[in-house]
């Protein structure tokens, strides 16, 4: 069966249920740039690296679907018995992704260029498209009244795509310094005859780096991350974009005494109480130790091998974050 139906030769398009108008009316525009947004909302939404942005990408794009569908009804006012609509609850979930986002992004104080990654300036070419869309459903709303709601969703969307281009850039960013601390890591070990051994240790030091950085984005809690050898020597240190300045000293010391008494950082609280057996041991050790936890031994073979440590947010949540790298393992 052929698309093309040669109806539309002589420059007309026909509406829903079937009245032919002009191709250059601006109803035919409004509707024609949200099936341009909605191709550029498909191809960013293939090329972002939030998991939650690809989600949200996905839904936006059926709702477009309706958008469409409502702006090429004859009389806007009157809803098909099958017509779905965009709503306040469509709009409230894009007020939550933008809240989100910002809340993870650095605060800006001037203008900046349109994106400083691939699919950062894939989102903002979005966001464009998407503002040209909102002024073209404005204008066909001066000849035949629209929705509010409609008109309310696109504004809020082209703050949402700016919001979600913004995560995406400093996502990418924080990346890009990862790998760069991996490969001025590797470029500081020791050269030596076990190629594949040196390469483990490195891959694993990532993999632990990598694992805590994803956990602590899921609870939103900016750390730092400290790895020790097993004598307690610094291997890998980490510090995310707004974490507390005392975290790049606790989680060293958090990682170091793990390897240097050989337990978790959190069971040596009760020892160190007055009273206890190592009651004042902190003080005795230059204060080298902490007794509060995020910090863990790490053992292979029943050999300890090195020490893991994580500072940045409550007790509960450097324990957690450190738990989960582990695990990863």
């Amino acid at each position: 069966m052929g698309i093309y139906t040669k109806t539309g030769d002589k420059g007309t398009t026909a509406l829903v249920g079937g009245v032919r108008i002009s191709k250059t009316d601006i109803q035919v525009e409004a509707y024609g740039t949200i099936d341009e947004l909605n191709s550029h909302i498909s191809v960013a939404q293939k090329s972002v690296t939030v998991d939650s942005t690809k989600q949200l990408l996905d839904s936006i794009q059926y709702q477009l679907f309706f958008i469409g569908a409502e702006l090429a009804s004859p009389d806007l006012h009157v809803k098909s018995h099958n017509q779905q609509q965009v709503g306040e609850a469509d709009i409230n979930v894009l007020e939550q992704a933008i809240d989100n986002a910002m809340s993870k992004v650095p605060e800006l104080h001037s203008f900046v260029l349109p994106g400083s990654s691939a699919s950062g300036s894939q989102m903002h070419l979005a966001r464009s498209v998407c503002r040209r869309a909102e002024r073209r459903v404005l204008a066909v709303n001066e000849l035949k009244p629209v929705r509010p709601e409609l008109m309310k969703y696109l504004n809020r969307l082209s703050d949402a795509l700016y919001a979600l281009a913004r995560l995406e850039d400093h996502e990418n960013q924080i990346t890009a310094i990862i790998n760069k601390v991996a490969q001025r890591y590797q470029s500081l070990l020791p050269t030596t005859n076990n190629n594949t051994q040196q390469d483990t240790a490195t891959q694993t030091a990532l993999k632990l780096l990598n694992l805590a950085i994803e956990e602590a984005k899921q609870i939103g809690i900016p750390i730092v991350f400290a790895l020790v050898d097993g004598h307690g020597n610094a291997i890998l240190n980490y510090r995310m974009p707004n974490a507390l300045l005392v975290s790049s000293d606790l989680a060293v010391k958090k990682a170091y005494t793990a390897v240097a008494l050989k337990m978790a950082t959190h069971e040596l609280h009760n020892l160190v109480q007055p009273g206890q057996p190592l009651y004042q041991i902190e003080a005795s050790c230059s204060d080298q130790l902490v007794s509060f936890g995020g910090g863990y031994p790490i053992f292979s073979d029943g050999k300890i091998i090195g020490g893991i440590g994580i500072s940045g947010g409550s007790v509960e949540e450097d324990m957690q974050i450190a738990q989960a790298a582990l695990k990863g393992l």
